[in-house]
This record gives C-alpha cells, sequence and structure tokens, in this order.
C-alpha cells in the first residue's frame, strides 16, 4: 500500500472511530435531551496558530487550558484522549492542557464525562472556553452527546461534521481562583544546592517556606530586624468577583475591597524575622498581620507600620514597638487601583526626605484620595498607568513625584538619593527618577497603554542606556553599598531577572545628569528554573538579601491561570567570602551623638536606620553635631547631616544657601531640592497637607544664591535638580531661574535638563501666558543652542497644538518676536510639527501675516485678502483629485469663511462624490455660507444617499437656512427621507427659523414631546443597572458598541469625537454617576458643554457648544462635529439652550448583553485597541 493510502486509510478509520460512537447532536453543551445520572459531552477544536508559538520558554503553549464554571456534579475533562482534569461543585475549574497534548492544523477532541446520581445538573452557566495566553475560543455551540460511554480519541484531520469549533478571539472571558497547578518544584534544600555565585561571593539561603512564601517586599526596622510582605493572595483580591477584563489581564470586580480590619479576610502576611544572636541566623520569627489581602510591601516608621494594601495605604500604629497594633489600622490613602495586581501600587519605601515613596505599575489606575481628611466632594488625583507617588506621613501631601516608565515594582534609593526602579522590557536596566520628570512610558502601544497625561510635554525622559546588551528584563536592582561587599563591587547596579534566574553586576558611568550601564557579569544565578528574584536590599549585615518568589511559571497572565503555587517562597543573602558581618545592627539604644556619627557609615543600613531614629527622636541637641558635621564632612556624613536637620525642621534657609556652595555635589543637590519643596508647589498632579502655604516666592539672598550657583554648578545631576525646583517657584522666579539655565550650552544635548527646563516653562502658561512669552522678549536668549533646539520650537508648538485664536496669536506674537528670518525657523518648526496632517483654514490673519514676514505668504492669506490669482490658484487646487488632501481641506474651508460664487459649484461637486469623508463635511458646512435654493436641492439627495457623518453634516447644512429646511421637511413628508433620519438636535436647530409653514410641517412631523419626569429616569436606571449587574460583559465587544453610539462626540484615550466631554479622566468605574449621566444628559451638563443657539444676519440657524469667543470671532461645534468660526458683527442673536448635546435614549433599543458589554469597555482604565 503506497503511503498515500495508508495516510488516507489511517485518517478516514480515525472519523470512522469517532462517527461509530453513538452521540445526539445537542445546541450547546448546556443542553440535554434526557436526564441521566452519567452523560458525555465531545466537541472538536482546531487551535489558533499562536499556540504553537515559541516565546520566552514556552509561553503560549504552557499557558494553555480548558475553562469553565458552574458544571453541577463530577466531572472529568479529556483533551485528545488524555486526561486533563476532573473534579466537582459549580466553582471554577481551569484544567491545564499539558505541553504536546494539542496538535497544530488539526480539530482536537475536547471531551467530557459528568456524573450526577439525583439526574440533574451539567453545564448551568456559560460554556466552557480554551485559552493560551493572549487568545480564547468560546465552545458556545453544537455538542455531541451521549448517555452511554465515549472512549476520548486522538485529535483528527478532517473536520468532523457534528461539533466543532475554530473561531479564536482576544482573551477576555472573566477568570477566577480555581485550583492551583504550580509546575515541577525543588525543595528549598536542593534548590539552595543549585544556587551559584561567582567565586568571591558566597551564598546563604536564610528563610524558606513554611515560614516565607511569595516575598514580594522586604525592609528592616533600626533593631536590624527583617520584614517580609508576603503576597499570598495574589493574583486574585477576596471577597470581590471578576465582572470584565481584557486579555493583557485588567480586570475590573463587582465592588471595592473593604479596608481592614472590615475586610475580606486574604491570605497575605506580614512577617518579622530577627536574628537573636545576631549571628546572620533567623531564629525567631512573628507573624505582625496574616488575613491581608493584596498587601504587597510594609515599612516600620513613624511610630508604626507602613503597609501598601491597594487600594488602601493603611498605617497600623504601635507606638511602644512591641509588635502589636495600638488599634485597627488607619486609611491614610484610597484609590490605587486593583486592574491588574501584578502591577498594582508597590514597593514603599522611606526617603531620605522623611515622605513614603512608592510606585505604581503601568497596567492599572488610581483615583487617590485621603480618606478623613478631603472633603466629600474632593476631585481625587487621577492617574493611568505607571508612575512614582510620595506622601507625607506628618502633612499628608500627597503627589504623583514622577509620571511614566515601565511596570516597577520596588523603588530603591542609592546613598545619594538617587532613585532607581527596574524595568519589564530589555536593553536597560531600569529607570532612574528626578522630581517631576515626565518619562518614556511603556506605552508606546496605543492600543495598551493611553497618552501621556499632558500633551504638550514634546518628548520624555529616556530609559537607562546601556553599554551592553540586556536581555529582558531587569525587574529591580540594589546599588552595593555595604561592608560585607567586596569594594570592587560598591556602586554597583545588582538588578534581578526573574526570567532568566540571575542577578547581574552592572556598573553605572555618569552621562549628564543621568547614568548608563555596562554589564560586568552574573553575580549570582540557579541551575533551578524556579529560581525567580523579585526584591533586593543592602542588608543591616553589610550583604545583599534577595528575595526569591520560587515559581515555574512567572508570567503573570499564567498566575491568572492558577499557574501558580503560593505556598513557595525563599530569602537568600549574598556576601563576600571573606567579609566579616555586621553585627551592631540594633542601633535604638545608641545616643543621639552616635547616631550622627553613623550618618557617615560605611554600611548603608547603619546611615539609613540611623537618619530615622534621628528624625523619630527630634532631640534639639543633634542641631549642634549636625551643624558641625554639615560643615566638615565631604562625603555622606555631610549629606545624611542635611536631610536630618530637614527632617527635624531646622533646615533654615541660612543652612541651605551654605549648603549649596558645599564641596559634595549631592549636598548642593538635595540643599536646591529641599529649597524648592519649602517655597514651591508640585506643579503635576497632587495635593496640598497640612500647612500648605501654596507657592511663595524665595527670599532675595536666597533666590539669588540659588540663581549664582545656576550659572556656574558644575554638576549636571544639581543643573537638573535646579531645573526640577524652577518648575516649583512663581513664574518671575521660574523664569529667571530656566534663563539662568538655558545659558549653560553644554547641556543642550543632554539627556534630562532641556526637558525638565522645557517641563517647567510649559507648567506656567495657563498660570502667566504672558509672563512664559516674555521669556522670548529677552534677545539674549535666543542665540543659546538648548534654547534654539529645545524650548523654542517647543514653546511655539504648545500655541500651535492647543489652537485656539487665543494661542494662534501668541504664536504671530513669538514670530514677530524673532530677531531675523534665521531665528524664526526654530518657530517654524514646532509650528509644523504642531501642524503636521492638520488644516491650516482656521488660521487668524494676524498669524498669517507674521509667517509671511518670515518667507513667502501661504495661499489661505492671499485667499482671504481677495487675491483674484490665489482664488483661481485655490480653486484649480480643491478640484485636483491628486493634489494633497490637507491642502485641498485647507482650502475648501477657506471658502467658508470667504464667499465666493465660483465656489459654490465646486463644493457641491465635492460634496456629492466618492471623495473622502473629512473633504465632503468640510465641503457641507463650507456650503452653509452659501444660501442659494440649489444647494438644498442636492443636499437632500445627498442625505437620502449617504450616512454616517456624511449624512450628518448635510443635515446641519439643510437645518441652518429656513429654505433649505423647508425643502428637507417636505422630503420627510413625501417619504423621500425617513422621519427618523434627522436627530432631534437638527429638528431643534428647525425650529427656530421663523416662517409659519415651516413650523407648521415641523409640528407635523416632529410634534414636541413631554419631557420625561424624574421617576421615568429613576426606573430607567434602575431597569439597567439590574440588567449590568445581572451577567459580565466583554469590552472588545463593547468597543463597537461605543464607536457607534459614543464615539461621534466622546474621545475615551485615542479614540472619539471632540464634540462632547472626553472620557478619558472620567470616573468611569462609578456606575452609579455613569448611568445618571447616560440616562439623563441634562441632569448636570459639564462646564464648557452648555448648548447654544446662533442665529446669524444672513438667516442662519446654529447651534452647538462655544469652543472659542473673544471680541472679534466666536466658535461654534455642533453635532456634526466641525467647527463653524462666525464673526461676532455676523451675529444676530446667541441663545443658551439650557440642554445637553447629547441626545436621551442612547440605550434604547440594546439588548442585555450589548449593555454589559458596552459598559465592559467604558470601564476600560487602558486602550484595548489600537
Amino acid at each position: 500500500m503506497s503511503l498515500r493510502r495508508l495516510w488516507l486509510a489511517t485518517l478516514l478509520l480515525g472519523v470512522a472511530i469517532a462517527s461509530a460512537q453513538p452521540t445526539t447532536p445537542v445546541p450547546s453543551p448546556a443542553s440535554r435531551p434526557a436526564v441521566a445520572p452519567e452523560f458525555w459531552l465531545r466537541t472538536w477544536v482546531k487551535v489558533d496558530d499562536s499556540f504553537f508559538t515559541k516565546h520566552e520558554r514556552n509561553l503560549f503553549e504552557e499557558s494553555v487550558g480548558v475553562h469553565f464554571r458552574d458544571l453541577v456534579g463530577t466531572h472529568e475533562a479529556f483533551v485528545n484522549g488524555v486526561k486533563v482534569g476532573a473534579g466537582s461543585g459549580r466553582e471554577v475549574f481551569r484544567h491545564k492542557v499539558p505541553v504536546g497534548t494539542l496538535k497544530k492544523g488539526e480539530w482536537n477532541e475536547i471531551v467530557f464525562r459528568v456524573q450526577q446520581p439525583a439526574g440533574k445538573g451539567g453545564f448551568l452557566g456559560e460554556a466552557p472556553f480554551i485559552m493560551n495566553y493572549f487568545m480564547e475560543c468560546v465552545l458556545e455551540g453544537g455538542w455531541e452527546y451521549s448517555a452511554t460511554p465515549l472512549v476520548p480519541g486522538p485529535s483528527l484531520k478532517v473536520q468532523p461534521t457534528s461539533s466543532s469549533f475554530s473561531k479564536f478571539r482576544e482573551s477576555n472571558r472573566v477568570l477566577g481562583r480555581a485550583e492551583q497547578f504550580h509546575g515541577p518544584k525543588l525543595s528549598p534544600a536542593d534548590a539552595y544546592a543549585k544556587m551559584r555565585a561567582t567565586p568571591d561571593l558566597a551564598i546563604d539561603l536564610l528563610l524558606s517556606e513554611p515560614l516565607v512564601a511569595q516575598p514580594t517586599h522586604f525592609s528592616f526596622d533600626t533593631r536590624g530586624r527583617l520584614w517580609i510582605t508576603q503576597y499570598r493572595q495574589y493574583p486574585y483580591p477576596a471577597g470581590v468577583n471578576m465582572i470584565s477584563r481584557d486579555k493583557y489581564y485588567r480586570s475590573h470586580y463587582d465592588r471595592v475591597p473593604p479596608a481592614p480590619p472590615h475586610h475580606d479576610r486574604g491570605a497575605d502576611i506580614v512577617s518579622i524575622h530577627e536574628s537573636t544572636k545576631h549571628d546572620g541566623v533567623y531564629d525567631k520569627h512573628t507573624v505582625f498581620q496574616d488575613g491581608l489581602n493584596m498587601a504587597n510591601s510594609a515599612v516600620r516608621a513613624n511610630g508604626g507600620v507602613w503597609v501598601m494594601n491597594p487600594p488602601y495605604l493603611l498605617f497600623y500604629p504601635d507606638a511602644n514597638g512591641d509588635d502589636v497594633p495600638d488599634g485597627p489600622p488607619v486609611v491614610h490613602l484610597s484609590g490605587f487601583g486593583l486592574e491588574d495586581t501584578h502591577s498594582v501600587g508597590n514597593g514603599i519605601i522611606l526617603g531620605p526626605d522623611g515622605w513614603l515613596y512608592g510606585v505604581h505599575g503601568s497596567t492599572s489606575s488610581s483615583r487617590v484620595v485621603r480618606p478623613g481628611f478631603d472633603s466629600a466632594d474632593a476631585a481625587p488625583v487621577h492617574f493611568e498607568g505607571c508612575m512614582v507617588w510620595r506622601y507625607h506621613p506628618k502633612t499628608r501631601e500627597y503627589d504623583i513625584f514622577s509620571e511614566g516608565s515601565g511596570n516597577p515594582f520596588g523603588l530603591e534609593f542609592d546613598g545619594d538619593g538617587r532613585m532607581y526602579s527596574g524595568h519589564n522590557g530589555g536593553n536597560t536596566r531600569g529607570w532612574h527618577y528626578v522630581q517631576g520628570g515626565i518619562y518614556l512610558k511603556q506605552g508606546v502601544d496605543p492600543g495598551k497603554f493611553g497618552p501621556a497625561r499632558t500633551p504638550y510635554t514634546f518628548g520624555q525622559l529616556p530609559i537607562l542606556g546601556t553599554l551592553t546588551k540586556v536581555p529582558r528584563f531587569a525587574h529591580f536592582g540594589s546599588f552595593i553599598e555595604g561592608t560585607a561587599m567586596a569594594s570592587k563591587y560598591q556602586g554597583h547596579l545588582f538588578s534581578l531577572d526573574p526570567l532568566h534566574n540571575t542577578v547581574t553586576d552592572s556598573e553605572r558611568i555618569p552621562q549628564g545628569a543621568t547614568y548608563v550601564t555596562t554589564d560586568k557579569g552574573i553575580a549570582m544565578w540557579s541551575e533551578d528554573v524556579g529560581f525567580r528574584p523579585l526584591y533586593s536590599a543592602n542588608a543591616p549585615d553589610g550583604s545583599l538579601f534577595v528575595s526569591d518568589m520560587y515559581e515555574y511559571y512567572i508570567a503573570h497572565g499564567q498566575h491568572y491561570q492558577n499557574q501558580i503555587d503560593p505556598t513557595t517562597g525563599r530569602m537568600y543573602r549574598l556576601r563576600d567570602k571573606d567579609a566579616k558581618l555586621e553585627t551592631d545592627t540594633n542601633l535604638e539604644g545608641k545616643t543621639t551623638a552616635q547616631l550622627v556619627a553613623l550618618l557617615g557609615h560605611a554600611n548603608k543600613f547603619h546611615r539609613t536606620a540611623s537618619l530615622q531614629l534621628l528624625a523619630e527622636r527630634r532631640d534639639p541637641q543633634a542641631i549642634a553635631l549636625l551643624d558641625a558635621q554639615l560643615a566638615a564632612d565631604k562625603g555622606r556624613g555631610a549629606l545624611g547631616s542635611l536631610w536630618s536637620l530637614y527632617q527635624a525642621d531646622a533646615l533654615t534657609d541660612a543652612r541651605a544657601v551654605a549648603a549649596l556652595t558645599h564641596a559634595y555635589a549631592p549636598v548642593r543637590f538635595w540643599a536646591t531640592r529641599f529649597l524648592g519643596d519649602k517655597y514651591g508647589v508640585n506643579r503635576g498632579l497632587g495635593v496640598a497637607g497640612v500647612g500648605s502655604k501654596g507657592a511663595r516666592e524665595l527670599p532675595a539672598k536666597v533666590f539669588t544664591a540659588i540663581l549664582a550657583r545656576a550659572r556656574v554648578e558644575p554638576d549636571a545631576e544639581v543643573r537638573s535638580q535646579l531645573a526640577s525646583s524652577a518648575r516649583r517657584l512663581p513664574t518671575d522666579q521660574m523664569l529667571k531661574l530656566v534663563t539662568a539655565l538655558a545659558s549653560r550650552d553644554e547641556d543642550a544635548p543632554d539627556a534630562y535638563i532641556p526637558l525638565l527646563l522645557w517641563f517647567a516653562l510649559e507648567s506656567h502658561v495657563t498660570l502667566d501666558r504672558e509672563a512664559v512669552v516674555g521669556f522670548a522678549k529677552n534677545p539674549a536668549v535666543w542665540d543659546r543652542p538648548l534654547v534654539q533646539q529645545h524650548l523654542l520650537p517647543r514653546l511655539m508648538r504648545r500655541f500651535a497644538t492647543e489652537g485656539r485664536r487665543a494661542d494662534l496669536l501668541v504664536c504671530a506674537q513669538l514670530l514677530r518676536l524673532a530677531p531675523t528670518p534665521a531665528h524664526s525657523v526654530h518657530l517654524m518648526k514646532g509650528f509644523e510639527d504642531a501642524y503636521r496632517g492638520r488644516e491650516l483654514a482656521g488660521l487668524p490673519d494676524e498669524l498669517l501675516q507674521a509667517m509671511a514676514a518670515s518667507g513667502k505668504a501661504p495661499l489661505i492669506l492671499r485667499v482671504r485678502q481677495g487675491d483674484p490669482v490665489a482664488i483661481k490658484e485655490s480653486l484649480t487646487l480643491i478640484a485636483n483629485k491628486k493634489a494633497d488632501a490637507t491642502e485641498r481641506l485647507n482650502q475648501v474651508r477657506v471658502f467658508g469663511e470667504v464667499r465666493h460664487p465660483e465656489a459654490q459649484a465646486i463644493l457641491l461637486a465635492i460634496a456629492g462624490s466618492a471623495e473622502s469623508a473629512a473633504l465632503r463635511k468640510a465641503a457641507l458646512i463650507s456650503l452653509m455660507t452659501y444660501g442659494q435654493p440649489e444647494v438644498g436641492t442636492q443636499t437632500v439627495a445627498i442625505v437620502e444617499t449617504s450616512a454616517g457623518d456624511i449624512r450628518l453634516a448635510a443635515l446641519a447644512l439643510l437645518a441652518s437656512r429656513a429654505e433649505w429646511s423647508q425643502q428637507l421637511l417636505q422630503a420627510v413628508k413625501s417619504g423621500q427621507i425617513g422621519a427618523n433620519t434627522v436627530p432631534r438636535d437638527m429638528v431643534e436647530r428647525m425650529r427656530q427659523h421663523e416662517p409659519k409653514q415651516l413650523q407648521s410641517l415641523l409640528a407635523e412631523l416632529y410634534p414636541v414631546k413631554p419631557a420625561a419626569g424624574v421617576t421615568d429616569f429613576i426606573t430607567k436606571i434602575a431597569d439597567v443597572e439590574a440588567k449590568l449587574k445581572a451577567g459580565t460583559g466583554n469590552p472588545y465587544a463593547g468597543e463597537p458598541i461605543y464607536m457607534e453610539r459614543c464615539a461621534p462626540c466622546h474621545k475615551l484615550f485615542f479614540k472619539g469625537g471632540k464634540i462632547g466631554p472626553e472620557l478619558t479622566a472620567y470616573q468611569r468605574d462609578n456606575l452609579g454617576t455613569m448611568l445618571i449621566s447616560v440616562v439623563n444628559p441634562n441632569i448636570e451638563i459639564r462646564e464648557g458643554f452648555q448648548y447654544f443657539s446662533v442665529t446669524t444676519n444672513d438667516g442662519r440657524s446654529l447651534s452647538g457648544f462655544l469652543v472659542e469667543r473673544d471680541a472679534q470671532i466666536l466658535v461654534l461645534r455642533g453635532l456634526e462635529g466641525e467647527d463653524i468660526t462666525l464673526r461676532q458683527a455676523d451675529i444676530r442673536l446667541l441663545t443658551p439652550m439650557g440642554r445637553s448635546l447629547m441626545p436621551e435614549g442612547l440605550l434604547d433599543g440594546m439588548e442585555p448583553q450589548q449593555l454589559r458589554d458596552l459598559f465592559a469597555y467604558l470601564r476600560i482604565s487602558q486602550p484595548i485597541s489600537k
């Protein structure tokens, strides 16, 4: 027999065996043709090719599982004849499909055996689904049913005719905690035997399960004890149910978990470990708190213990230090998101300035408030994605310290107070954070992350550069500053790579205001793939401690798939083989003088613990000692003294000014920082604390010293902090300091300083734009390289991007200020960046004239001036389909401002053509200026044959004039156009026209309906809410509904129109508020979106909200989304309508599942598609 015949016979035999077993087709896995104590269900699935894509170890195939819930009875599950799981009950199940079980390109068999002696049960809820890491197939549809046993078999090469599935989509089915699959693992002793280090280093196993599991963070108290936060509840918060998610596992839950002590009890633990003999062996173990729910880090300070327990920052008071809380925890902050629990607020650490610092991951959001401090109606501090935040324990001030970066989990300060965290991408060792920094967001992908908080950054600070190739990823790291590590490692970054089971030694090389790294080698690694280093810190004994999550599966999506072992975890010590460990680690018995001396200790723990104790004791006798040490010491002893004086509220202006000229650059850096914090305010996001006085001018002597230092400061990092502090100052002092720093030509190529100076300038535009523009009135700045390359182009771009008339007049002013046409080139670069792809039609003549003065007069200006040659050129360009699309659009819009008889025919031709929607809409809006009857006749035909935006623009055109409105209504009456085609807004516009015949037609065709009452709205809101709570939603299915019903007016992240308020920062997780806004949009109209009607002198009736208004012009934006510019002299009547532009009945006609899908999309905290 030939091979071909043998293959065909085998194939047919497989089909014959499958079909020989007696089955009954059923429409869904929940269907049963008869009641039986045991039955079998079978189907086949051809999985997506992505299931077999090799990524990292084998991420996608290792992530395959069959998921379901609400299966009553006892079951067994089989895939291609392999038993993948069994169980009983209605809980969540996820049966892992072993690697190699599925066959690519074939029809893989899935079989369930279900037993229920009572004869009742089976699948009672949603159909099961199969998924890998990102893709899923919902097995909703026909299955095979059998009341007699089926023999599970292999995959088939030919598609079965009875039941099969092959449609995959981005995974979004809700998940939940199920039986956990941990993969292979070694005992702590066996895993330790596989640990390796460079020859001069040694590794000690300090702690392991069952004492420690999931150690995501640890810290040390001033007695040298080890505090470990054990994140055992991860990834699912206790007590809540997931109601929607996206493929990145960003989830939304049915409620916010309450704070302790009234919380849903979880599995997280904060534990204390002590070496009672000070010999490096931890022999005393205490549980400080257990049963916590999403606690990921803890720090003992300020007479108690701070615990990061999203959505809360908690403080457990313990004044006597007996490790027993004095009472229930105090909620200091609330509102940290739980969308992705591997990306929540985390990593709290006490900063050298006494603030508590933390980070926030990339795939969660926050809306932070201060319970018991903020008023009930206080707006939360909202932020989407990754950032560094800080909180002052005494004043309760909270602010965003730096915006952007990667997906940080943990935060590190080096001995000079530089701040660092890791990154979950490749080719970098992480991020170096500075105050007020706006960093390259991990979200360069608009399908996953939202835009920068402000659209005017025009650049972001970069990741750390590297001179050696860095594999993905350096999760976290510590700078070596311990006495039990060799001198060659001091100051090096030891970064943790949980993906490759290594700790890498990297040298730090200064580069301007930041640094780059170069890898020197692997310092610590394991031959066991379960070694997953997550957190590290310089230990009291002078070594480096490293926590190990110990997991075979490390990707967070796998953890959500219950491929995780919450019972494992280890703690290691990395030390020099020959070094002696520090044993004098309980500093609480030290005198004030001893603590001051320890501020310059070679071991980092001794410095930080001494600083903390001095701050908590507040001994007045310390001040003189600190003053003396600050003056005499030339290194970290002086820096520690400065920090201590600041925390003691003893850093007077005189002391700070003296510190500005200290020999040690970090002292100068922090003196600058402290002055900026004392007198300035955060110009980004934050809320003031107790005793806040707002931004105040630095005293004259202090500012003179700062300004003098800016001109001569040799250290780029100090100049960087001067730029950061400038942003916090009042506008006048900011401008003087920025001017001084901008004269430092050596900083033009710096990665940080030019952008920090720009952030300072830009943050003051809304405070005092005239003063900021005054920066360009100084002739001396125009020839500075930093100003030419960075500040002037961005300043011009800032106003051009905003694009209102007042802003564009500023652009004209800047061009006039340019000393020469050559200088204006820098401004025009910024303008061109702002207007790339945008239309120039709305530019004011003043700007066009200024542009003409610096070069050729734009065609638009010449058309406005009535130049016959320019008009002919413009009309020719409009008619030329091969011309640049943006330029054609510009010219079409000009003829809506400048009426010219010859333009009407061309505009009508475009409006009725197959040209682009943008061009046709612009032509229709421009035609409003031309009041001829034939315009109405042809536009009625356009309404009849078009849809969407084109139809809306055509209706707006017809509604704008009485004669055209009459033509439209006659077409409706005759049935040529459906009555429902005309939206309410257009009907209301037509009601503004006076002719009686028109009003009679309106009354006949669109009678005024009585307004809905309060009871009607309450009933409707309750009905919608009940439907939403009856099931779960799919945000991917909700997106097209949003795009159809909401996006024409509202922008969410990158998608949507600009007619109504942008929804990105709106509190969309508050269902009650959102329902009221959608069901009854008139109950509260957002400021700036009040609806107005306008009647012009030439008989037009228009409506919309006011985009801009000054003494000369008014810009109106209606439902059609086009801006209409009117001269004030042409307006006869401007009337507020007292209602929202958003129509009532937006949710009418939607099925319950469509409602759930729409609201699942509206709840997303970050984009889910490009």
